[in-house]
């Protein structure tokens, strides 16, 4: 969720939610009491518990998956890790591939100039001033044979591109052996650390996306989620001190103390990323709903405010699974970290640890909504987040009024569509008079988040109501319950949902779309 979003959210949050949260307290009281007595706190106790709840993986052999081996060691002293990272490649192109390239997120924070953070929002992000951090590469094997003819390059020295010996034909693949170093900034946001949580987003060597239009070689833009992955599999050991708690995406099957440290194991399966939290601080609760364990990672022992935040993740989980589509995963885990906001990866979502008070509830159950929506749309529905950005945070962004309607009724729905959709929108018009509001485009054609803000989050959800304004509610849960099992697990594109969108209603979208998305 943006920064500019967030300031003026929470202007109106206390006017327009002030009574919802009244009604969770009121009306939510025997719910909670009955869910209390149902929720198992000790993570033993649903060992053995599946990865993935569903059978249906639409068509994708998942065994023919890129697939991740990553030991890491975690120390929080230093504020680094070292890993060991086998990744089996599978060329699932119709082409040949002369090299492969990797995403190294991490040097991004290398320079104060590459980071990624908007001028007014690098002192929020590094409150104690800027520190480097960054990722060193130790070793490189293709197929157990060294090599030493790898670069390094890109803006910010992100990318690292592998030539390879012989092309890698569709179909063949090969391993990839990686050893590398990395230090962690001091940075409030989705990699680094706060006073007492560490964030490990896009934290390790990804593969870069192929499509129909190359190799996808974005840099960490400071605008928006940058990021563009391929559904793959996990397999994760983490070690750190004994008195670390970790909260990641996938599944947790074990974790044990070996002396001073502690080492987890974890499985991810049918994911396009993997992210974790680490603090010696965290309060754990967890519940399953809807066959899924829902983890629950908390800074304080406010009681009031932890049953809150647990009523909103359930609510929000069974909302969009009735809606949507079922959640296909076993675990999903809402961690309270120094992140300054809502940030979302597959299983796993980072939520400021700030705004677990009562001042700033609406918010905070809002954000926590709106990341649990990007769990379909950017989590199993993927996107190029970089071009079509539209695609999961304007449909994520409706998701908010689905869930206000849901759990709230029409009128609480409504309302918050009208003040926290349309109003932000008209609120930046004299920002967007500068700019040709065409919300399909890449983000470097973006001033910054005053214009990406409005378009892509705003917008594009006033575009998705327009469905329902003309079709009805009903079609339109139909669009999105289509578009999500479709494209589950795979990348779509503006194409794709228009397509839906046709074939549900059965007219032609084009008008519409160059309306609302192109601006035409």
């Amino acid at each position: 969720m943006n920064k500019r979003k967030l300031s003026l959210l929470l202007a109106v949050l206390m006017i327009t939610l002030s009574f919802v949260g009244c009604d969770v307290n009121n009306s939510g009281n025997a719910v909670q009491d009955q869910k209390q007595n149902s929720d198992i706190h000790a993570s033993e106790s649903y060992k053995g518990h599946p990865t993935l709840i569903i059978s249906d993986f639409n068509n994708i052999d998942i065994d023919k998956l890129n697939n991740y081996i990553i030991n890491v060691e975690f120390n929080p002293d230093t504020k680094s890790y070292t890993a060991s990272q086998n990744v089996v490649y599978i060329n699932n192109e119709d082409v040949e591939l002369n090299e492969l390239y990797f995403h190294l997120y991490p040097n991004a924070f290398r320079e104060k100039e590459t980071a990624p953070f908007l001028f007014d929002n690098f002192e929020e992000a590094f409150p104690n001033g800027f520190e480097p951090g960054g990722i060193d590469i130790k070793k490189l094997r293709i197929d157990n044979k060294s090599i030493e003819n790898y670069s390094i390059e890109g803006y910010g020295n992100t990318i690292l591109k592998l030539p390879l010996e012989e092309p890698l034909k569709p179909g063949e693949n090969l391993a990839i052996d990686m050893e590398y170093s990395v230090v962690l900034p001091p940075a409030q946001d989705r990699f680094g650390y706060g006073e007492k949580t560490f964030n490990f987003g896009n934290w390790y060597p990804v593969a870069a996306v192929y499509d129909d239009e190359g190799w996808n070689l974005d840099p960490y833009y400071s605008i928006g989620d940058p990021f563009y992955s391929d559904t793959s599999n996990y397999n994760i050991t983490i070690t750190a001190p004994k008195n670390i708690e970790i909260a990641s995406s996938g599944n947790i099957l074990s974790e044990k103390i070996e002396g001073n440290n502690k080492i987890w194991d974890i499985e991810a399966k049918l994911m396009r990323d993997f992210a974790w939290a680490a603090s010696e601080h965290f309060i754990k609760k967890e519940k399953e709903v809807d066959g899924t364990i829902v983890k629950l990672y908390f800074l304080e022992k406010d009681e009031k405010i932890n049953k809150f935040v647990e009523e909103a993740s359930y609510s929000s989980i069974e909302i969009f699974n009735d809606k949507f589509g079922q959640y296909p995963y076993g675990q999903y885990s809402v961690v309270a970290t120094s992140f300054p906001s809502g940030m979302e990866y597959p299983g796993i979502v980072f939520i400021g640890e700030k705004y677990y008070s009562d001042f700033y509830k609406g918010y905070l159950e809002i954000v926590i909504a709106h990341e649990t929506g990007h769990q379909w749309w950017y989590g199993v529905v993927g996107n190029d987040e970089i071009d079509e950005a539209w695609l999961d945070e304007s449909i994520t962004t409706y998701s908010e009024v689905v869930y206000a309607q849901e759990k709230y009724g029409d009128r609480v729905a409504e309302n918050y569509y009208i003040n926290n959709v349309e109003e932000y929108y008209k609120s930046s018009k004299e920002v967007l008079a500068q700019s040709n509001e065409v919300v399909v485009k890449p983000l470097d054609e973006f001033e910054d988040w005053d214009d990406y803000g409005p378009l892509v989050y705003n917008k594009g959800a006033m575009f998705i109501n327009e469905i329902k304004v003309r079709y009805g509610e009903e079609t339109l849960y139909k669009i999105l319950n289509n578009y999500f099992e479709q494209y589950k697990f795979k990348n779509a594109t503006t194409e794709d949902f228009i397509n839906v969108c046709e074939e549900v209603t059965g007219d032609d979208f084009d008008k519409l779309a160059n309306e609302w998305l192109y601006g035409k």
